[in-house]
């Protein structure tokens, strides 16, 4: 009895009419902005900053386009994060639907934090003379992976607590709904 309420709660949440629209594309602009406006603006920038006099050993354009490397693979893997984003956007806090997107969007960033933070290391190889540049952040980049993963749990902690909130705008919608087709039958 306690299965069957459970299963009919999520395919209730999983209906598209329970979604939001405006929540979903709003999602979907930030996450644009944070993983893909973001990083590339701070690299015309910083490059700007670097072609504008001030250099590095020299060798500023071999610099730049290392970093310019590493920016478009930030961009390139950020796709599925951005995807994932208009789910999570689209369902509200409190939904089962909500939840799965939510942990495979903690999953993937925390995957996408390695991969785009290259195990904790960068290095750039200058090709004029050949010498590498090595820059070590792992235990950083670790604790930013511990994070993402603990937004796994987290996600169980936004459900519980805005589940009742979910159900009450769902009945209120419910509710408004009726008035709406009783004014349109008593025409």
């Amino acid at each position: 009895m306690v299965l069957t309420a459970l299963i009919d709660d999520i395919r209730s949440d999983l209906s598209p009419k329970h979604g939001s629209l405006s929540g979903a594309m709003i999602s979907f602009f930030l996450t644009i902005a944070i993983f893909v406006a973001v990083p590339y603006l701070l690299f015309t920038f910083a490059s700007g900053s670097l072609t504008s006099g001030t250099t590095v050993f020299g060798y500023t354009d071999d610099i730049a386009d290392g970093v310019w490397g590493w920016i478009i693979d930030m961009m390139k893997y950020a796709f599925p994060m951005i995807l994932l984003s208009v789910f999570i956007g689209f369902y509200r806090a409190g939904s089962y639907a909500r939840i799965p997107f939510k942990i495979l969007f903690a999953l993937y960033l925390g995957s996408w934090l390695w991969i785009a933070s290259h195990g904790g290391v960068f290095s750039f190889t200058i090709a004029s003379t050949s010498t590498s540049i090595t820059l070590d952040v792992r235990y950083i980049a670790y604790v930013m992976i511990m994070i993402c993963f603990a937004m796994v749990f987290l996600t169980f902690s936004e459900f519980g607590g805005n589940r009742k909130k979910y159900l009450e705008a769902l009945e209120k919608k419910k509710d408004t709904m009726s008035e709406r087709k009783a004014r349109r039958l008593s025409r």
